[in-house]
């Protein structure tokens, strides 16, 4: 798969799935091999959901955004004080960045001043 250019780095995926799966609280991976493939299977406590694939946006967001939009579709929202937390950044920097990841409708915003609250666009 590395030598058509289908990965980017040996091994890298098989991280990313477990640092992924143990920041959204869900077990590892677990892997069924079989001759002609290979399955990778998450279990997950959620039942059903609804999430955005970061990797059609990933290009479009920073490090520090593309935790919070995580946070977004696990928490179901996210304030600019835990936007602070998550990722030790300026007030200043967290507002920033969410108003970017509004203007690029990924966000919606609830409320005003303090209680300002960023939740997942949901497109019509």
């Amino acid at each position: 798969m590395y030598d058509v250019g289908f990965i980017e780095r040996y091994g890298a995926g098989i991280r990313m799935m477990k640092r992924l799966s143990a920041e959204w609280g869900n077990k590892e991976p677990r892997y069924e091999l079989h001759p002609l493939e290979t399955k990778v299977i998450f279990d997950s406590p959620i039942q059903e959901s609804t999430f955005i694939e970061i990797d059609d946006i990933s290009e479009q967001l920073n490090e520090c955004q593309k935790k919070a939009f995580s946070y977004v579709q696990r928490h179901g929202q996210i304030t600019r004080k835990e936007y602070i937390e998550i990722n030790r950044v300026s007030a200043t920097a967290a507002y920033e960045e969410l108003k970017n990841m509004v203007n690029k409708n990924l966000l919606d915003v609830r409320g005003k001043g303090r209680g300002t609250k960023y939740v997942q666009k949901v497109n019509d």
